[in-house]
């Protein structure tokens, strides 16, 4: 009797084990059969525009939108305006010592009120639009063969370019060279001053902002195009554009400012030299130097191959460029 009592309070804990076991077994099996998933993310949601990100979004405007058209002119218009004040300036001191024209040291003084109000007024801008300095020294990026390939380019344009140049009239050329005259003070302005200056205005701040703006292609054009128009004299103002694009070209292969200065130097410096060894005779044309016809168009085919070749490689560099960009 009592031993049939112990059989039955013991059959409800064997069947509380055995369902035990068969609730694991159903668990490990739905386990292998229905593999753990994670959840799907959702759409993300942009934050709100609060207080906090609204100064943030404002930045970027502005930095999308500089430099604008209106940047440009107004830069134009600032270096027209310090071109003024500069001559006033130069013009009084000059009554003042009692001179009949202006000396090289004038010719100085007038350069640097010119140039260094449109660099500090470009240097503001980008501060105030949160970019940075944007001048790129590059002086571990100096390219020796690009240096002598852009000197080749420069000799060779200005043989292509001569037959135009001389349909313009030299007199308002001749007025620029005499203004900067010869000596300590030219070579200053001429060889040292107008290379770094110009450089760190055009192809430093202006072709960095346009880069950032509206790309490589557009960068090289538009800071070739305001270095033509600042020189003034429709002579200087073609040549000028065509010297700017092959700078432009150099300072895009290189990403060296101090590699365009020195171009620069190169080609002012051989001006300089010119002018200060042969006098009148430097404006004498290549056709004028070189007798018999053919020898002249000889040099003048070579070099015509030699622009249209570095040409085309500006295009396809900017047209990579662009395609990277």
């Amino acid at each position: 009797m009592n031993k049939n009592i112990n059989n039955t309070s013991n059959a409800p804990e064997e069947v509380v084990e055995v369902g035990v076991e068969v609730a694991k077994n159903e668990v490990a099996t739905g386990a292998k059969e229905h593999p753990k998933t994670e959840p799907q993310a959702g759409p993300k949601t942009e934050p709100q525009a609060g207080p906090e990100t609204e100064p943030k979004l404002a930045e970027k405007v502005v930095r999308k939108r500089f430099p604008s058209w209106v940047d440009l002119f107004a830069t134009v218009g600032v270096f027209v305006l310090s071109s003024l004040v500069g001559s006033i300036v130069a013009i009084v001191v000059m009554k003042a010592r009692g001179a009949e024209s202006l000396t090289p040291d004038l010719t100085l003084l007038y350069y640097l009120i010119q140039m260094l109000p449109p660099i500090g007024y470009v240097a503001w801008l980008r501060h105030k639009a949160g970019r940075p300095c944007g001048v790129h020294i590059g002086v571990r990026k100096v390219n020796l063969p690009m240096l002598l390939w852009g000197v080749v380019v420069l000799m060779a344009s200005s043989v292509v370019l001569e037959p135009l140049l001389l349909l313009f009239p030299k007199e308002e050329y001749q007025n620029v060279t005499d203004m900067v005259g010869l000596g300590g003070w030219a070579i200053l302005s001429v060889v040292v001053c107008a290379p770094v200056l110009e450089e760190i205005l055009f192809r430093g701040l202006i072709f960095e902002s346009c880069r950032e703006r509206f790309g490589s292609g557009a960068a090289v054009l538009i800071s070739a195009l305001l270095f033509g128009l600042v020189h003034g004299v429709p002579v200087q103002i073609i040549n000028a554009f065509v010297v700017g694009l092959i700078f432009g070209y150099v300072y895009l292969r290189t990403g060296s400012l101090l590699s365009v200065i020195l171009l620069h130097v190169v080609n002012n410096g051989i001006a300089y030299i010119s002018l200060a060894f042969f006098g009148d005779a430097a404006d004498t044309t290549l056709r004028d130097l070189i007798g018999p016809d053919w020898l002249y168009w000889t040099v003048y085919g070579l070099s015509t191959v030699v622009f249209v070749y570095a040409m085309v490689r500006l295009v396809l560099t900017l047209r990579n460029e662009t395609e990277l960009e």
